[in-house]
């Protein structure tokens, strides 16, 4: 008689509801789908609501854009593609993916969105202060951090890429491109 009643016992156990298998629960998306977005709406529009400019980070410090014409190195066709050949920009590496591990993020595919994150990307460059990332409110190559990941020795930042050394001729296109006011091209 026990083991009767046992055996309804068990069988009630392995009886599993459509509730319990999660059946008609609504999909949200998949687990971070929305990293790194925002709320509906330009940024733009936000800026304004929140009283805060747009743009680069030294126009919004009071700073002006650079117009030292047109320059020989392209941001887009150049000193992307100089990134995704020092692997800069790999998914789950070093700037790429929708979190990279370290900013700025670099999208060789959004040349707009990298540019924008590197002008409003401020850096630390020890005793003598901060950086922004590219400076196109000057044409001083040495007013950007970017100048300083570059060097093998570096005066200032963290030696970039790591593990490695651009080669010269890369490195010359970038300060070229700093030195032209690192235009959005």
């Amino acid at each position: 008689m026990l083991s009767a009643g046992l055996a309804g016992f068990a069988s009630l156990g392995a009886c599993t509801t459509d509730y319990q298998k999660g059946v008609d629960d609504p999909n949200y998306g998949d687990p971070n789908a929305l990293a790194g977005l925002t709320q509906p709406g330009t940024s733009e529009n936000k800026a304004a609501e929140a009283g805060a400019s747009s743009g680069p980070l030294c126009v919004a410090n009071g700073g002006r854009l650079v117009d030292a014409g047109t320059c020989a190195v392209s941001f887009a066709n150049e000193i992307l593609p100089a990134f995704a050949a020092a692997n800069c920009a790999l998914v789950g590496g070093c700037h790429g993916g929708v979190t990279p591990a370290n900013q700025p993020p670099i999208d060789t595919a959004n040349a707009k969105a990298t540019w924008d994150a590197f002008a409003s990307l401020q850096i630390n460059n020890g005793a003598s202060g901060t950086l922004t990332y590219i400076n196109p409110c000057s044409t001083d190559d040495k007013q950007s951090g970017m100048a300083c990941n570059m060097y093998a020795t570096g005066y200032c930042g963290v030696h970039m890429p790591s593990g490695g050394q651009l080669d010269q001729a890369v490195i010359t296109k970038i300060e070229t491109w700093l030195k032209c006011g690192s235009p959005n091209n």
